[in-house]
């Protein structure tokens, strides 16, 4: 009975123990789950945590992007605006310079007629008739009319102022004696001497031309006295305006 008893409590011990040990075993395999779930646990926000800082990464890129195209396809616009006016422009431009070159030439054309008009006028002025030729006289080296030149150029004042068509051209000459340029001098002074007699007597400025030529184009031999009195002299011309 007793050895029953010692068994029995032997046996009792040993599942005892054995309960312990194996409840110990659990506990510890559970405690390594655990770690083990914790770390997979971790990884996996970590790769989370990751990812989502990617994916915001690239959110922030395709937004800039979406900013970047948006400022771009409001340049473009306003690129395609400017362009637009500026061809207005160009337009409006093309128009005024075509208006500016057709108004030119019509001024043009006009200018044309009217130089052409007054070429014809100019012309039929220049054109006219001489109708007579009339000389005087001065003494060596003077240029004051005398006598005689006066007397001659009165009957030219009555024949202009009964004639107010008429004009006259005076060119004045000298013999051979003395320089050139001081013979030149002499002659213009010889016709101005004719022209301000005219002029006086009441014949229009106008009308009168006068020009000193000095020795030349002599109408006599400057060799013989006779020939040098000739040679000083202002001689008239008498212009009617041609038909």
């Amino acid at each position: 009975m007793v050895r029953r008893m010692v068994i029995g409590g032997l046996l009792g011990g040993a599942l005892l123990v054995s309960g312990c040990a194996t409840k110990k075993f659990v506990q510890e395999e559970i405690a390594k789950s655990q770690e083990k779930t914790g770390a997979d646990v971790g990884r996996v926000d970590t790769a989370l945590n990751t990812e989502k800082s990617r994916v915001e990464g690239l959110q922030k890129d395709v937004g800039e992007t979406r900013a970047a195209a948006d400022a771009a396809a409001a340049k473009a616009a306003a690129a395609a605006t400017a362009a637009s006016e500026a061809a207005s422009r160009a337009d409006q431009a093309n128009a005024k310079a075509d208006a500016a070159g057709a108004t030119a030439k019509d001024a043009l054309a006009k200018a044309t007629d009217t130089d052409q008009r007054l070429s014809k006028l100019w012309a039929s002025r220049d054109k006219k008739t001489l109708t007579e030729t009339v000389s005087v006289q001065f003494e060596f080296d003077k240029w004051l009319l005398n006598d005689g030149a006066q007397t001659r150029l009165l009957a030219l004042v009555k024949e202009l102022e009964d004639q107010s068509q008429l004009s006259v051209e005076l060119e004045g000459f000298t013999d051979n004696i003395g320089t050139m340029p001081y013979n030149i001098g002499l002659s213009q002074r010889r016709a101005e001497s004719v022209r301000r007699f005219l002029v006086e007597k009441g014949i229009g400025l106008p009308r009168i031309h006068s020009i000193g030529l000095g020795d030349i184009r002599p109408v006599a031999d400057n060799k013989t006295k006779q020939g040098r009195d000739q040679n000083r002299r202002v001689t008239i011309r008498v212009y009617a305006p041609a038909e």
